[in-house]
């Protein structure tokens, strides 16, 4: 059956507003330290030596309960480094803390030490303390360093986090200091200084410290998710090969369900021998784009999932918050969608790019025209008539979908309906409405599977 469903919505510019943080990040800088005023540095004692810890904290401003974000600095960071989360959290409005745990990784008190997870513990308990949280949606991410922190989280936090997202992580010390090593990277300094505390190299202390050789805890992850995310790329132009997640997935994959369960989902030596050598699956196992980012394998069961995306040493924002579980997140659903609009569509930050975000794995193509009507010559120019153009726009999508099929029209039209110059003419723009969505339904590509037409009220104006 053909469905049309009409739909009254919140404009989306009103729900997520701000332009997305799409900018590439060197993910170890430390230089800047910009933060929206709405974020606080707080001090928190340490429960272990009583020393003071800070901590970047925002609260939300919602009355109900509200997921808690714990977004953990890079390697040579410390709590004070610019986050690109942040400006994300306050279009969601979600609470969050971004801890120091020692600072950067350059001493024995930093670097996977009980220190850093105990102040991880504290810097979750105060902000539980100092804001409301839903504490069923608990949450921990980092990139790089602090996707190695993420790691010693999920194998050693003493809280029933939800879920834990590793980017571009660091699973065995060992094993970087010597990659580190041979391309002359500060790293392999930094790993002598907290090992020995000198300029020596200590493999057992690295050991000790990385999560690859840490004991899998059941009991202390009940029901709590790892997904672990890196650049195929990684390791060639990043400073973590890609090796360190996969051995790290390979590992807890048969750590919390052993060989039998999911043999499918291991990374074999010859997979692992074609992504390094190659960069590339020849054959990818999932046609998934993740920010339009190819995705050339992955794998997972309910609790541990590994992705490896076409990039480098990165983590994938602003999509990357949209990717946790927390209700309501729509983290596994790949739609195709069309979008038709305006300005208002156009913009970098405009309603098609929010959706992006919100919908990781979607994919939208968006025909939005500055300028764009229902069904007038705006300016006298017939490419701003959806109306003329619609078939158009709707055989472009077609073809770029090749053998999938379109799931969603999405029409942002009317506010340039409006415009003084079309005052005479407002009797018509309901009956061309009604003509482009009989159009769209009347389109031959449709035959067989009419997608859902959605309609979008314009956004209101002065």
């Amino acid at each position: 059956m053909q469905r049309t469903s009409f739909v009254l919505i919140l404009y989306l510019l009103l729900i997520i507003p701000a332009k997305a943080q799409d900018a590439q990040v060197k993910w170890d800088d430390t230089s800047s330290k910009t933060w929206p005023d709405a974020f606080s540095t707080v001090e928190i004692p340490s429960t272990t030596d009583s020393t003071i810890q800070k901590a970047r904290f925002y609260a939300s401003q919602q009355q109900s309960p509200q997921p808690l974000i714990v977004s953990l600095h890079t390697w040579s960071g410390n709590y004070n480094q610019e986050d690109p989360l942040a400006k994300e959290i306050l279009l969601r409005d979600w609470n969050y803390i971004h801890p120091d745990f020692r600072g950067p990784n350059t001493t024995p008190q930093a670097c996977g030490s009980e220190l850093v997870i105990s102040d991880i513990e504290d810097a979750i308990r105060f902000a539980i303390e100092h804001t409301n949280v839903d504490r069923s949606e608990v949450h921990v991410i980092g990139v790089s360093g602090g996707g190695y922190a993420t790691l010693l989280s999920f194998m050693k936090l003493n809280y029933p986090v939800k879920s834990f997202h590793a980017w571009a992580s660091i699973a065995d010390l060992e094993d970087w200091y010597w990659e580190s090593k041979g391309r002359n990277l500060k790293y392999a300094k930094h790993l002598e200084q907290v090992t020995t505390n000198r300029h020596q190299f200590d493999p057992a202390e690295a050991r000790r410290r990385s999560p690859m050789h840490m004991d899998y805890d059941a009991e202390l992850r009940t029901n709590a998710q790892l997904r672990i995310y890196t650049g195929i790329h990684d390791g060639y132009t990043g400073s973590v090969p890609v090796t360190h997640s996969i051995n790290i997935y390979n590992k807890l994959l048969d750590e919390m369900y052993g060989e039998t369960v999911y043999p499918d989902q291991s990374v074999s030596y010859q997979t692992i021998e074609t992504l390094l050598t190659k960069r590339l699956m020849p054959v990818p196992d999932t046609s998934l784009a993740l920010g339009s980012r190819k995705v050339h394998l992955l794998k997972e069961t309910p609790r541990l999932s590994l992705m490896i995306f076409e990039g480098g040493h990165e983590m994938i924002t602003p999509q990357a918050l949209s990717l946790l579980p927390i209700e309501g997140n729509q983290i596994n659903k790949k739609f195709n969608i069309l979008t038709i609009g305006d300005s208002n569509g156009a913009t970098e930050s405009g309603w098609p790019e929010q959706m992006k975000k919100l919908l990781p794995y979607a994919r939208v193509i968006n025909t939005s025209v500055s300028g764009n009507t229902i069904g007038f010559d705006n300016l006298g120019r017939e490419n701003l008539n959806t109306l003329k153009n619609i078939e158009a726009y709707l055989q472009h999508a077609t073809d770029s979908l090749a053998e999938e099929k379109l799931d969603y029209i999405i029409l942002g039209l009317g506010t340039n309906d409006t415009k003084k110059v079309f005052a005479d003419r407002q009797d018509e723009v309901i009956k061309n409405m009604e003509s482009l969505v009989q159009k769209i339904k009347a389109f031959p590509a449709f035959k067989n599977h009419t997608p859902n037409i959605l309609i979008l009220t314009p956004p209101p104006y002065g």
